[in-house]
């Protein structure tokens, strides 16, 4: 049979690539695209050492492991010891989780199987397998899809949410330092951009803000005349429900930038795709807190040493 190894390698290198950037969502890491083209190529080079006169050498685990130290430090660096074994053993993680996903998902529908020694086998052309071209076009954005998500959601789950957490506010040249309170039942998000809502609580901040912006948002959303006030802030309106009462709307600024200091930690969450509801109800009976957080923020942010 003939084996056609640039195709194959492409194949491989295009599962790397997922691989790779998989672990830097899950790390959380910004990894730029040169890095993980690097790391990407460096795994998939593995395929020729099979077929090289050291390949006995390179089956072995001892030097997969050693292989997967260079693919790593290619990607991400080395920035101290700690952070470069989490990365190691992330990828680790993110490899056998997707990749068995892939395999089963493979036998599941290949159906070209034949017995070698006793062994169950697929058939492959020596382009590779269809089945195996149908997951790279088809399978690879619905793995990453579902992977990501998956990732995100144990990232959230992660966030105390009896935590009172030191918050900073850029939106419309003004910055607040706030104390944040995130709540699991803050689901209000913004029906059109998705954007998840976070709630300042303007009883306290009014006097941060411009007249005009206090004077519009504070009667509500009857009567509104003032169209140039809403174009000079850029404010939205977004719809929400409360028990007992019909829909209503909270007005909302869209943010700069939001940064959030979890206390008992040495990061910070900065978010940039979320939007800041105004209200004017006190927020906390016991004054704890001066914003709620959505949890949601929490998701698709950037974390970083602080």
């Amino acid at each position: 049979m003939t084996l056609y190894m640039d195709v194959i390698w492409l194949l491989n290198f295009l599962i790397d690539w997922m691989l790779l950037s998989l672990t830097a969502l899950a790390l959380k890491r910004s990894v730029k695209k040169r890095r993980l083209v690097l790391g990407a190529f460096i795994a998939s080079m593995y395929l020729f050492l099979l077929f090289s006169p050291v390949s006995t050498l390179v089956a072995h685990p001892l030097f997969k492991a050693l292989y997967s130290l260079i693919i790593v430090y290619a990607t991400f660096g080395f920035k101290g010891f700690k952070v470069f074994l989490k990365a190691w053993m992330m990828f680790y993680f993110v490899s056998f989780m997707t990749g068995g996903g892939l395999i089963a998902a493979h036998s599941f529908f290949s159906t070209e199987m034949f017995f070698v020694n006793g062994t169950l086998a697929t058939r492959m052309s020596g382009f590779g397998s269809g089945v195996s071209w149908l997951f790279v076009v088809v399978g690879f954005p619905v793995v990453y899809y579902f992977s990501k998500k998956s990732i995100y959601g144990i990232e959230t789950a992660k966030i105390r949410y009896d935590q009172i957490m030191s918050v900073k506010v850029n939106t419309i040249g003004i910055e607040l330092n706030l104390k944040g309170f995130v709540d699991s039942g803050n689901q209000l998000k913004d029906p059109i951009s998705n954007r998840p809502v976070m709630i300042i609580d303007m009883t306290k901040h009014r006097h941060s803000f411009p007249t005009e912006l206090v004077e519009l948002t504070e009667q509500g959303t009857g009567g509104v005349t003032d169209f140039q006030a809403v174009e000079q802030f850029s404010v939205t309106l977004v719809p929400y429900r409360t028990v007992g009462k019909n829909h209503q709307f909270l007005w909302a600024l869209k943010p700069e930038c939001v940064e959030v200091y979890p206390e008992k930690e040495n990061e910070r969450f900065t978010c940039t795709n979320v939007l800041v509801g105004l209200s004017y109800t006190p927020l906390s009976s016991v004054d704890d807190y001066d914003c709620i957080l959505h949890p949601g923020m929490f998701s698709e942010q950037k974390k970083s040493s602080a």
